[in-house]
């Protein structure tokens, strides 16, 4: 519990006490301002240090877990919401949206806080550090939450809101680099702890949606419980995430150079193509589930007086259950990666999730 109570007189995640002017100090005589408790091999066996950055990586796990569940304890309510008249909790108005284009909305500017955050606590993180960044990240998803619910009553209120709560939604990428921090010299095991972030994303992103079928009744209640869970998982990460002077696990195996050049068309290429693969999948999120499913089989019965061949809590369910279909894929990744190549890979995946979204629409039969 003591591992991570420390704050480092290093600036980031990689600066060294030598680097700072910090001297070592013995076992007996450690200056609790200026070093670690633990964390660094020097001051303790291995498995001491093993198990301390094991538990940094679980805890940074569970705000990224708990970090889905605040994304997505309201999407599956989400056309139900922009609906007025269908719920008791639906907006008023969305004008002068109709109900496709207000879930739209609401997605792209959560899309857009999202990536503003991964650049913004991305700096942060090399900055002052990962641990300080996740702990901005829960506090922040925590607060947001809380506003989302105050301003429930305003359609336009809750988008702004909803912004506000993407600005805080990098936990996933900044839980992933912390990985290769803390075990920075064994890429094989963070690269193992990186398929494991996915994983709990995927899970979380499940969790988040099946905590709407708890509250038929109030459709916004879901964020209070999620802002509980945030609060929960900073205070989880302020006890166990450390941020380490040198990495805890210490293998016998080359340095890296700390001078490579970047390939920067590389670069600019996993991002392009990262891109074109996020709008890809936005086939399934959201165009697959809704409007289409969520308007052929329930609102279109519903507007028609007739019984809808979908309830609304086989839609939330539908909704929240196709993330565990990544998680399979988030598990084996490092493995096919390591088999295939990163490149071939992925390939592969996007060509899968094409056929998957054509089959989906093709069984919506859209005239």
């Amino acid at each position: 519990l003591i591992t991570p109570l420390y704050e480092p007189s290093c600036k980031g995640d990689s600066a060294r006490p030598e680097e700072t002017g910090t001297t070592r100090s013995s076992s007996n005589n450690v200056d609790n301002d200026k070093e670690p408790i633990l964390g660094t091999a020097s001051l303790m066996g291995k498995s001491t240090s093993d198990t301390a950055a094991q538990r940094a990586a679980y805890a940074a796990m569970f705000a990224v877990f708990v970090d889905a569940i605040n994304m997505m304890c309201i999407a599956p309510n989400l056309p139900i919401l922009v609906t007025p008249g269908l719920h008791e909790d639906s907006f008023p108005s969305t004008e002068p949206f109709d109900i496709a284009t207000a879930q739209y909305a609401h997605d792209a500017v959560e899309a857009l806080g999202m990536v503003i955050s991964n650049f913004v606590f991305g700096y942060i993180a090399d900055r002052i550090g990962s641990r300080k960044a996740i702990l901005l990240l829960m506090i922040g998803s925590c607060c947001t939450s809380v506003g989302i619910y105050l301003v429930r009553s305003n359609y336009w209120s809750f988008i702004a809101m909803t912004f506000a709560n993407g600005l805080f939604g990098s936990a996933a990428a900044i839980a992933n680099g912390y990985m290769f921090i803390i075990y920075k010299n064994d890429r094989e095991k963070a690269d193992e702890f990186g398929g494991y972030v996915m994983a709990t994303l995927m899970v979380g992103l499940t969790v988040g949606g099946l905590f709407t079928l708890f509250f038929p009744s109030n459709l916004f209640r879901p964020l209070l419980l999620s802002s509980a869970l945030c609060f929960l998982a900073f205070v989880v990460c302020f006890i166990f995430v450390f941020v380490p002077s040198e990495s805890p696990v210490e293998i016998d195996s080359e340095p890296e150079e700390d001078d490579i050049p970047l390939d920067k068309r590389a670069i600019s290429n996993v991002i392009i193509g990262a891109s074109f693969d996020h709008l890809g999948t936005l086939g399934i999120y959201p165009l697959a589930f809704s409007p289409v499913m969520y308007q052929r089989f329930f609102l279109d019965f519903q507007i028609a007086n007739k019984v809808p061949i979908m309830s609304g809590n086989e839609y939330r369910w539908l909704f929240s259950m196709i993330g565990l279909a990544a998680v399979p894929a988030a598990l084996l990744m490092p493995l096919v990666n390591k088999k295939l190549g990163v490149a071939i890979s992925t390939i592969i995946s996007n060509l899968i999730t094409a056929g998957a979204i054509i089959a989906l629409l093709s069984v919506a039969a859209i005239d």
